[in-house]
């Protein structure tokens, strides 16, 4: 070893963990994140805890949500109801487990519409550029001003009188719609750096057309802003379908955060204050997890962010 070169030692390194089964390098790179991102890894376990629920509410509720006991309405915690009782006597616990499917639900399917279409624009924009991007940019610009929240609530209000639409699928579909604008501003502005890059000049000159550069040059280098962006929005996802089910734009029939903290922790929050601190912390610690777990894994996925620390 004595005259191995320093490229030599870190080939044979890279070669060595290569060679490590697939569970022990998921889990150094899991040990890795969190010496480095303890705060990252908070938000990252805030998250699996939020989806384990959603996915095993069944198992793990204690009650039927739904479930009316006039007997036992507006009790504190106990043994029977870990997290006390409603006005109609519905188990809060249970209540809460299976509103993290609604967060969820609203979440991922409004990041993924977003995600996809703020991709197309903000990876042909920037990439084309002149004219076009001119365009793009100035309905992008008008898309931003308008009052989303005003806009959100009329959807959903005209919505709620038409007969055989699922208002969850409606609710997914204008969250997503809102958000494309800002998440294209951010990836126009990483593809614009990269079409001066000389490796897209070589693929020019080498004949690839425009979509076959975009896609396989630019975009994999995009996708790690891609992940951040999806990360972070989710947070913001889930605080909007919370603030429009405490409106009453909900879905019906089903239980959310944002309804149980309009219904009860309104009205009831003086002689039970834990039907409005319950979902409110549940809130609370979903956005806060998705926010800091977007925030570290920017600072390990930029490269410009990693070098200088």
């Amino acid at each position: 070893m004595a005259g191995t070169t320093i490229g030599e030692t870190l080939s044979i390194g890279a070669h060595r963990e290569q060679q490590r089964p697939l569970p022990l390098r998921v889990l150094r790179s899991i040990l890795h994140f969190a010496r480095k991102k303890p705060l990252g890894m908070v938000g990252l376990f805030l998250i699996l805890i939020l989806t384990v629920a959603a996915v095993f509410a069944p198992q793990i509720a204690t009650h039927n949500p739904n479930k009316i006991d006039l007997k036992h309405k507006l009790e504190g915690p106990s043994a029977a109801h870990w997290l006390g009782t409603d006005a109609t006597g519905k188990d809060t616990f249970s209540r809460l487990v299976y509103g993290s499917r609604i967060s969820l639900k609203v979440g991922f399917g409004a990041v993924a519409l977003s995600t996809f279409f703020a991709t197309i624009i903000g990876l042909s924009s920037g990439y084309f550029g002149g004219w076009f991007d001119t365009i793009v940019q100035r309905l992008v610009d008008a898309w931003q001003a308008m009052p989303q929240l005003i806009i959100l609530i009329t959807l959903l209000g005209i919505v709620r009188r038409m007969p055989n639409v699922d208002l969850l699928l409606a609710l997914i579909i204008g969250i997503g719609i809102v958000s494309i604008a800002g998440r294209s501003r951010v990836e126009r502005s990483a593809v614009i750096v990269l079409r001066g890059m000389p490796y897209i000049e070589a693929a020019r000159s080498l004949g690839a057309g425009h979509v076959r550069i975009m896609v396989r040059h630019i975009l994999p280098n995009v996708v790690p802003l891609i992940l951040v962006g999806a990360t972070v929005s989710l947070g913001g996802v889930i605080l909007a379908e919370a603030s429009l089910s405490f409106l009453g734009f909900g879905p019906t029939g089903e239980t959310s955060w944002g309804q149980m903290l309009s219904v009860d922790g309104r009205e009831y929050m003086r002689s039970q204050p834990g039907l409005a601190i319950w979902p409110g912390l549940a809130i609370t610690l979903a956005v806060f997890g998705f926010n800091v777990f977007g925030d570290a894994l920017r600072d390990v996925l930029d490269p410009r962010l990693r070098g200088g620390r």
